[in-house]
Protein backbone atom coordinates (compact mmCIF):
# COMPACT_ATOMS: atom_id res chain seq x y z
CA UNK A 1 0.00 0.00 0.00
CA UNK A 2 1.20 3.50 -0.82
CA UNK A 3 1.24 6.34 1.67
CA UNK A 4 -0.83 8.77 -0.42
CA UNK A 5 -0.70 12.43 0.51
CA UNK A 6 -3.06 15.13 -0.75
CA UNK A 7 -2.43 18.76 0.19
CA UNK A 8 -4.29 21.90 -0.85
CA UNK A 9 -2.38 24.98 -1.94
CA UNK A 10 -3.28 28.45 -3.21
CA UNK A 11 -2.03 29.77 -6.55
CA UNK A 12 -1.71 33.23 -8.05
CA UNK A 13 -2.26 32.15 -11.65
CA UNK A 14 -4.24 29.42 -13.37
CA UNK A 15 -4.07 29.83 -17.14
CA UNK A 16 -0.38 30.04 -17.97
CA UNK A 17 1.46 30.59 -21.21
CA UNK A 18 2.62 27.26 -22.56
CA UNK A 19 6.21 26.21 -22.99
CA UNK A 20 4.95 23.74 -25.60
CA UNK A 21 4.73 25.36 -29.04
CA UNK A 22 1.52 23.53 -29.99
CA UNK A 23 -0.49 25.22 -27.19
CA UNK A 24 -1.15 28.84 -26.33
CA UNK A 25 -1.88 28.10 -22.66
CA UNK A 26 -1.76 25.23 -20.20
CA UNK A 27 -4.01 24.52 -17.25
CA UNK A 28 -2.57 22.26 -14.56
CA UNK A 29 -5.17 21.83 -11.78
CA UNK A 30 -2.84 19.61 -9.76
CA UNK A 31 0.86 19.43 -9.00
CA UNK A 32 2.25 15.92 -8.84
CA UNK A 33 0.52 12.83 -10.16
CA UNK A 34 -0.62 9.58 -8.56
CA UNK A 35 0.03 7.46 -11.66
CA UNK A 36 3.71 7.14 -10.80
CA UNK A 37 4.98 6.50 -14.35
CA UNK A 38 8.69 5.82 -14.04
CA UNK A 39 9.61 7.40 -17.39
CA UNK A 40 7.83 10.70 -16.67
CA UNK A 41 9.55 14.02 -17.36
CA UNK A 42 7.17 15.98 -15.11
CA UNK A 43 9.08 15.60 -11.79
CA UNK A 44 11.78 17.83 -13.25
CA UNK A 45 9.18 20.52 -13.97
CA UNK A 46 7.21 20.31 -10.71
CA UNK A 47 7.77 23.14 -8.22
CA UNK A 48 6.79 21.35 -5.03
CA UNK A 49 9.79 19.36 -3.83
CA UNK A 50 7.67 16.81 -1.96
CA UNK A 51 5.76 15.94 -5.13
CA UNK A 52 9.05 15.62 -7.04
CA UNK A 53 10.65 13.34 -4.48
CA UNK A 54 7.56 11.24 -3.79
CA UNK A 55 6.40 10.97 -7.37
CA UNK A 56 3.27 8.85 -7.53
CA UNK A 57 2.43 9.34 -3.85
CA UNK A 58 1.97 13.10 -3.33
CA UNK A 59 -0.34 15.51 -5.09
CA UNK A 60 -1.00 19.18 -4.40
CA UNK A 61 -4.49 20.44 -5.24
CA UNK A 62 -4.74 24.02 -6.44
CA UNK A 63 -7.74 24.78 -4.27
CA UNK A 64 -8.44 28.29 -5.57
CA UNK A 65 -7.81 27.45 -9.24
CA UNK A 66 -11.38 28.10 -10.41
CA UNK A 67 -11.60 31.42 -8.59
CA UNK A 68 -8.35 32.58 -10.20
CA UNK A 69 -9.38 31.23 -13.61
CA UNK A 70 -12.64 33.21 -13.50
CA UNK A 71 -10.65 36.40 -12.92
CA UNK A 72 -8.14 35.68 -15.67
CA UNK A 73 -10.48 34.68 -18.47
CA UNK A 74 -11.72 38.18 -19.27
CA UNK A 75 -8.20 39.50 -19.90
CA UNK A 76 -6.77 36.56 -21.85
CA UNK A 77 -6.66 36.41 -25.63
CA UNK A 78 -8.57 33.35 -26.82
CA UNK A 79 -6.44 30.39 -27.84
CA UNK A 80 -5.75 26.68 -27.46
CA UNK A 81 -5.43 25.39 -23.89
CA UNK A 82 -3.60 22.15 -23.10
CA UNK A 83 -5.02 20.21 -20.16
CA UNK A 84 -2.59 19.28 -18.62
CA UNK A 85 1.17 19.53 -19.27
CA UNK A 86 2.84 18.27 -16.06
CA UNK A 87 0.16 16.13 -14.44
CA UNK A 88 -2.65 13.85 -15.53
CA UNK A 89 -5.81 15.94 -15.25
CA UNK A 90 -7.97 12.91 -14.52
CA UNK A 91 -6.15 11.02 -11.79
CA UNK A 92 -8.57 9.75 -9.18
CA UNK A 93 -8.83 12.79 -6.89
CA UNK A 94 -10.41 14.71 -9.77
CA UNK A 95 -13.47 12.63 -8.90
CA UNK A 96 -13.67 14.62 -5.66
CA UNK A 97 -12.34 18.05 -6.57
CA UNK A 98 -13.82 18.38 -10.11
CA UNK A 99 -11.36 21.15 -11.00
CA UNK A 100 -10.97 19.88 -14.55
CA UNK A 101 -14.69 19.62 -15.23
CA UNK A 102 -15.46 23.08 -13.86
CA UNK A 103 -12.40 24.54 -15.59
CA UNK A 104 -13.54 23.08 -18.89
CA UNK A 105 -16.96 24.63 -18.44
CA UNK A 106 -15.45 28.06 -17.91
CA UNK A 107 -12.99 27.86 -20.79
CA UNK A 108 -15.34 26.36 -23.37
CA UNK A 109 -18.20 28.72 -22.54
CA UNK A 110 -15.80 31.65 -23.03
CA UNK A 111 -14.50 30.70 -26.46
CA UNK A 112 -11.26 28.86 -25.68
CA UNK A 113 -10.31 25.69 -27.53
CA UNK A 114 -9.21 22.66 -25.54
CA UNK A 115 -6.83 19.75 -25.97
CA UNK A 116 -6.92 17.13 -23.20
CA UNK A 117 -4.22 14.51 -22.62
CA UNK A 118 -4.76 11.76 -20.06
CA UNK A 119 -4.29 8.11 -19.17
CA UNK A 120 -7.59 7.84 -17.35
CA UNK A 121 -11.07 6.71 -18.42
CA UNK A 122 -12.39 9.15 -15.79
CA UNK A 123 -12.55 11.58 -18.70
CA UNK A 124 -15.74 9.73 -19.73
CA UNK A 125 -17.46 11.29 -16.73
CA UNK A 126 -17.42 14.53 -18.71
CA UNK A 127 -18.81 13.01 -21.90
CA UNK A 128 -21.83 15.34 -21.82
CA UNK A 129 -19.59 18.40 -21.83
CA UNK A 130 -17.18 16.99 -24.40
CA UNK A 131 -19.99 16.05 -26.77
CA UNK A 132 -21.63 19.47 -26.46
CA UNK A 133 -18.40 21.25 -27.40
CA UNK A 134 -16.98 18.60 -29.72
CA UNK A 135 -16.08 21.16 -32.40
CA UNK A 136 -13.87 23.03 -29.95
CA UNK A 137 -11.84 20.23 -28.40
CA UNK A 138 -9.94 16.98 -28.78
CA UNK A 139 -9.01 14.24 -26.32
CA UNK A 140 -5.72 12.36 -26.38
CA UNK A 141 -4.76 9.21 -24.51
CA UNK A 142 -1.19 8.29 -23.70
CA UNK A 143 -0.78 4.62 -24.59
CA UNK A 144 2.84 3.64 -24.16
CA UNK A 145 1.97 -0.02 -24.60
CA UNK A 146 -1.12 -2.21 -24.70
CA UNK A 147 0.78 -4.99 -22.92
CA UNK A 148 -0.66 -5.07 -19.40
CA UNK A 149 2.42 -6.68 -17.83
CA UNK A 150 4.77 -4.12 -19.32
CA UNK A 151 2.44 -1.26 -18.36
CA UNK A 152 2.51 -2.44 -14.73
CA UNK A 153 6.27 -1.89 -14.77
CA UNK A 154 6.31 1.45 -16.59
CA UNK A 155 3.05 2.93 -15.25
CA UNK A 156 2.49 1.10 -11.97
CA UNK A 157 -0.55 3.03 -10.73
CA UNK A 158 -2.08 4.28 -13.98
CA UNK A 159 -5.33 2.82 -15.35
CA UNK A 160 -4.84 -0.34 -17.42
CA UNK A 161 -4.14 0.22 -21.12
CA UNK A 162 -7.26 -1.78 -22.02
CA UNK A 163 -9.42 0.74 -20.11
CA UNK A 164 -7.80 3.59 -22.04
CA UNK A 165 -8.43 1.81 -25.31
CA UNK A 166 -12.09 1.33 -24.36
CA UNK A 167 -12.36 5.04 -23.52
CA UNK A 168 -10.85 6.04 -26.87
CA UNK A 169 -13.48 3.90 -28.58
CA UNK A 170 -16.35 5.48 -26.63
CA UNK A 171 -15.18 9.01 -27.30
CA UNK A 172 -14.65 8.31 -30.98
CA UNK A 173 -18.09 6.73 -31.27
CA UNK A 174 -19.54 9.91 -29.76
CA UNK A 175 -18.00 11.98 -32.53
CA UNK A 176 -15.26 13.49 -30.37
CA UNK A 177 -11.90 13.93 -32.06
CA UNK A 178 -9.36 11.59 -30.47
CA UNK A 179 -5.64 11.04 -30.68
CA UNK A 180 -3.11 8.67 -29.18
CA UNK A 181 0.24 9.65 -27.73
CA UNK A 182 2.60 6.75 -28.40
CA UNK A 183 5.40 7.55 -26.06
CA UNK A 184 7.84 7.64 -24.78
CA UNK A 185 9.36 4.96 -26.97
CA UNK A 186 12.11 3.44 -24.82
CA UNK A 187 14.99 1.47 -26.29
CA UNK A 188 14.70 -2.25 -25.61
CA UNK A 189 11.45 -1.78 -23.65
CA UNK A 190 8.48 -0.85 -25.84
CA UNK A 191 10.15 -0.33 -29.21
CA UNK A 192 9.29 -3.58 -30.99
CA UNK A 193 7.09 -3.63 -34.09
CA UNK A 194 4.94 -6.33 -32.51
CA UNK A 195 4.35 -4.20 -29.41
CA UNK A 196 3.57 -1.00 -31.29
CA UNK A 197 1.32 -2.49 -33.97
CA UNK A 198 -1.74 -2.94 -31.67
CA UNK A 199 -1.58 0.76 -30.80
CA UNK A 200 -1.60 1.70 -34.49
CA UNK A 201 -4.47 -0.70 -35.08
CA UNK A 202 -6.44 0.95 -32.27
CA UNK A 203 -5.79 4.31 -33.88
CA UNK A 204 -7.08 2.99 -37.21
CA UNK A 205 -10.18 1.55 -35.56
CA UNK A 206 -11.03 4.84 -33.82
CA UNK A 207 -9.85 7.28 -36.54
CA UNK A 208 -7.36 8.65 -34.03
CA UNK A 209 -4.26 10.56 -35.00
CA UNK A 210 -0.99 9.26 -33.52
CA UNK A 211 1.79 11.37 -32.02
CA UNK A 212 4.97 9.49 -31.15
CA UNK A 213 7.96 10.54 -29.06
CA UNK A 214 11.25 9.13 -27.80
CA UNK A 215 12.38 8.63 -24.23
CA UNK A 216 14.42 11.48 -22.75
CA UNK A 217 16.44 10.75 -19.58
CA UNK A 218 15.56 13.61 -17.27
CA UNK A 219 16.96 13.52 -13.75
CA UNK A 220 13.73 12.29 -12.18
CA UNK A 221 12.99 9.65 -14.79
CA UNK A 222 16.58 8.40 -14.74
CA UNK A 223 16.32 7.86 -10.99
CA UNK A 224 12.96 6.08 -11.25
CA UNK A 225 13.99 3.89 -14.18
CA UNK A 226 17.21 2.89 -12.41
CA UNK A 227 15.33 1.86 -9.28
CA UNK A 228 12.81 -0.28 -11.17
CA UNK A 229 13.53 -4.02 -10.98
CA UNK A 230 11.59 -4.51 -14.21
CA UNK A 231 13.82 -2.32 -16.36
CA UNK A 232 17.07 -3.68 -17.71
CA UNK A 233 19.12 -0.73 -18.89
CA UNK A 234 22.26 -1.86 -20.68
CA UNK A 235 22.74 1.76 -21.75
CA UNK A 236 20.11 1.53 -24.46
CA UNK A 237 17.02 3.13 -22.93
CA UNK A 238 17.52 6.20 -25.10
CA UNK A 239 16.92 4.94 -28.65
CA UNK A 240 19.96 5.20 -30.88
CA UNK A 241 19.92 7.27 -34.05
CA UNK A 242 19.85 4.05 -36.08
CA UNK A 243 16.88 2.69 -34.13
CA UNK A 244 15.02 5.98 -34.45
CA UNK A 245 15.56 6.03 -38.21
CA UNK A 246 14.46 2.42 -38.66
CA UNK A 247 11.43 2.75 -36.41
CA UNK A 248 10.38 6.07 -37.88
CA UNK A 249 10.36 4.54 -41.35
CA UNK A 250 8.35 1.54 -40.18
CA UNK A 251 5.87 3.75 -38.25
CA UNK A 252 5.05 5.87 -41.27
CA UNK A 253 4.88 2.86 -43.58
CA UNK A 254 2.55 0.93 -41.28
CA UNK A 255 0.45 4.01 -40.51
CA UNK A 256 -0.04 4.65 -44.23
CA UNK A 257 -1.04 1.03 -44.69
CA UNK A 258 -3.65 1.34 -41.92
CA UNK A 259 -4.84 4.80 -42.95
CA UNK A 260 -3.58 6.42 -39.75
CA UNK A 261 -2.32 9.99 -39.61
CA UNK A 262 0.95 10.18 -37.68
CA UNK A 263 3.60 12.70 -36.73
CA UNK A 264 6.33 13.09 -34.13
CA UNK A 265 6.03 15.20 -30.99
CA UNK A 266 8.89 17.26 -32.38
CA UNK A 267 6.75 18.21 -35.39
CA UNK A 268 3.52 18.71 -33.45
CA UNK A 269 3.91 22.49 -33.38
CA UNK A 270 3.54 22.51 -37.18
CA UNK A 271 -0.09 21.50 -36.70
CA UNK A 272 -1.00 24.39 -34.40
CA UNK A 273 -4.24 25.87 -35.76
CA UNK A 274 -4.30 29.39 -37.09
CA UNK A 275 -8.08 29.73 -36.81
CA UNK A 276 -10.86 28.33 -34.63
CA UNK A 277 -10.48 24.87 -36.10
CA UNK A 278 -8.40 22.37 -34.18
CA UNK A 279 -6.79 20.40 -36.96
Amino acid sequence: MRDLRVSEILVKSALNRSGLPEYDYVLNPYSGCFHGCIYCFAPDFTRESEARERWGSTVFVKANLLEVLKREISSKMRGLVGISSVTDPYHFIEGKYRLVREGLKLLLANGFRISIQTKSPLVLRDMDLLARYRKSLDVGFTITTLDRNLAEILEPYAPEPSSRAAAVRKLSEAGIKTWIFLGPIIGGINDSHAGILPVLELAAETSSRVIYDWYTPYRGSTRMMASSSGVKDGGRLVPSAALKAELRGWLFEKAAELGVEINSQEDEWLRKPETGKLF
